[in-house]
């Protein structure tokens, strides 16, 4: 049994699955990076197409059985965002490379690989800890990433650091 033989519903839910999954990835870094806006700018051109195809005109019919898929997909990716799950969880997943690499970072260490299910533009030893940059330049103009301080309390000259789980933090260094 097929859902649907309309062309435009075999290209619209697949469309809507590729923006909440790049939603989804997106929001599970710190920080909003500047693809961001092209997303907003694809969600737009998708909430504009679901518009145009529920509205009146010749060989639209309005509301079709297979909409709910495409709706149940958004509906699902705005419950996960407004959550905070895929950011929680990306980090979750990786919180033990993480540590593995925080715990024995020295000034040499090599940037720019995957660590975890994060891409690490930038490592850095710091008192007590180490610091993992993984939001380069987003649009307020900082940088983001995740401390590793198990052993001491922040002060408040040290930096942008928020307390996320445990011993880690999220910090963000620009104007």
């Amino acid at each position: 049994m097929r859902l649907t033989r309309t062309p435009l519903a075999l290209l619209f839910t697949p469309a809507i699955g590729l923006a909440s999954l790049l939603t989804l990835l997106e929001v599970s870094t710190p920080g909003l990076s500047y693809w961001a806006l092209a997303l907003a700018l694809y969600w737009l051109a998708l909430a504009i197409t679901w518009a145009w195809m529920l509205g009146p005109g010749p060989g639209r019919r309005g509301w079709a059985p297979w909409m709910f898929i495409p709706l149940a997909l958004v509906l699902g990716t705005v419950v996960l965002v407004e959550t905070d799950v895929p950011f929680h969880a990306r980090f979750a997943l990786s919180e033990p490379t993480l540590e593995r690499y925080a715990r024995s970072v020295r000034g040499d260490y090599v940037s720019d690989r995957w660590w975890g299910l994060y891409w690490v533009n930038d490592v850095e030893k710091i008192p007590g800890g180490a610091r993992f940059m993984v939001t380069s330049t987003t649009m307020n103009w900082k940088r983001y990433g995740f401390a590793y301080i198990p052993d001491r309390a922040l002060r408040p000259e040290e930096g942008r650091y928020d307390h996320f789980t445990g011993p880690w933090y999220i910090w963000s260094e620009g104007p």
